[in-house]
């Protein structure tokens, strides 16, 4: 089998001995100039999509699957809205909106349509702090710009949207969107340094609209440094020592410390490998206190990946830590993202990871969060191959359950 996924990246990196070239400014308008052909055709019944929006917020599966159509979620209201767009203009959904976030996707809902502002679904996530659906977002909906040259991460910044622009920032550490064996840290530099129209980058808006902590956490992720071989550096020494304290606490499963030593600021400091506070606690299942997760989701990102997009849910997966797991996809991680390595859900590699004893626990979690139990990973394995492969025995009867079940044929 031909070499695949990060490693053969290195691999191949090593032996060329390739020196990282610049993200010209072509690759940079490409990504985030938007197309006027991913303008919504206007012709969908304005009910019918706020009814379907509004269904999707409520994440009412059974309902959005009975109402949805291609037609209707490729249209527009005389706004050129979406009913992505109207989705994403909600404060608050629940875990299961994402299954009917992803059929919305399954239909043919395009991420990249703009309104009549130019705004995308992301940039009035962004807005909103609309967390869960920004995650869903693919990347390169992620970076264009509206009518006013500003992208969702500028969005956020103005209105104060730390989730959103935590997990923007954030993105961008990881190998798969930050491209370092081609171009080194000059991707990051140039999306997280973008200007709007009027000449203000993310960092400029925050602090103009009275954000300044928001203002100091964006420029410190600018000073971060990845690497042509994806490692990150550029921490001060207080925000390492802080970093390696809260790390410390996390490893020792110190909840009482961790709660008194958290901050907004320092927990998601990454370490070289891009792995944060959140991520050691969540693999910890000593770190199973409500009252901890309840605090670390809404001071970090639940988001958050290392260089190789294993996330915190991922980690809470491998660990059976249902409590973080719980918490994380409360706080809008996604039950389906998939980490570079071997492209592994949350919910395989609590299949091969979990203690036997917990395994079982964390999955029905997921499931019941919207886990897709028919992906499969890059060997073509699916969390039922993999629980039975592990001796995941509890586990493997509770997916045998969805053995051939279509997941959008199965209500939630």
């Amino acid at each position: 089998m031909a070499e695949r996924g990060p490693k053969a990246l290195l691999n191949k990196l090593i032996r060329r001995k390739k020196k990282p070239f610049l993200f010209s400014d072509e690759k940079l308008q490409e990504l985030t100039q938007p197309d006027p052909c991913n303008q919504a055709g206007v012709g969908g019944s304005p009910a019918d999509l706020q009814t379907l929006a509004h269904d999707v917020i409520q994440g009412d599966f059974g309902q959005v699957r009975r109402l949805a159509t291609r037609q209707l979620v490729t249209s527009a209201d005389a706004a050129r809205g979406t009913v992505l767009m109207l989705v994403a203009d909600a404060p608050e959904t629940p875990v299961h909106t994402e299954k009917c976030i992803l059929y919305l996707f399954e239909l043919g809902a395009n991420p990249k349509a703009a309104d009549a502002n130019g705004d995308t679904a992301a940039h009035l996530a962004a807005r909103r702090d609309h967390l869960r659906l920004l995650t869903l977002l693919s990347f390169d909906a992620k970076w264009l710009r509206n009518d006013n040259g500003a992208t969702p991460l500028m969005e956020a910044a103005r209105t104060g949207s730390w989730k959103c622009a935590k997990h923007l920032l954030h993105l961008l550490r990881q190998w798969r969107f930050n491209e370092c064996f081609e171009h080194g840290n000059s991707k990051r530099t140039r999306l997280l340094g973008l200007k709007d129209r009027k000449g203000r980058t993310a960092s400029d808006l925050a602090m103009r609209s009275g954000h300044s902590e928001l203002a100091s956490y964006i420029e410190r992720e600018m000073r971060l440094v990845v690497d042509a071989l994806g490692e990150i550096s550029g921490l001060t020494a207080q925000d390492q020592a802080d970093r390696q304290e809260l790390q410390r606490l996390a490893k020792a499963g110190d909840s009482a410390g961790l709660r008194r030593a958290a901050t907004r600021g320092s927990c998601d400091l990454p370490d070289h490998e891009g792995q944060t506070a959140l991520m050691w606690a969540a693999q910890n299942s000593s770190c199973g206190d409500e009252a901890l997760w309840e605090q670390l989701v809404q001071l970090g990102d639940p988001t958050c990946a290392t260089i190789l997009a294993e996330s915190c849910l991922h980690r809470a997966a491998k660990a059976g830590n249902s409590a973080s797991a719980s918490a994380l996809l409360a706080a809008r991680a996604s039950a389906n993202a998939r980490e570079d390595w071997s492209e592994s859900t949350p919910l395989m590699l609590a299949a091969i990871n979990a203690p036997l004893a917990s395994a079982a626990a964390v999955g029905q979690v997921l499931l019941d969060s919207g886990a897709d139990w028919s992906l499969k990973d890059m060997r073509g394995r699916t969390a039922l191959d993999l629980a039975t492969q592990h001796g995941k025995s509890e586990l493997a009867e509770l997916l045998r359950g969805f053995e051939g079940v279509i997941y959008f044929d199965e209500s939630l």
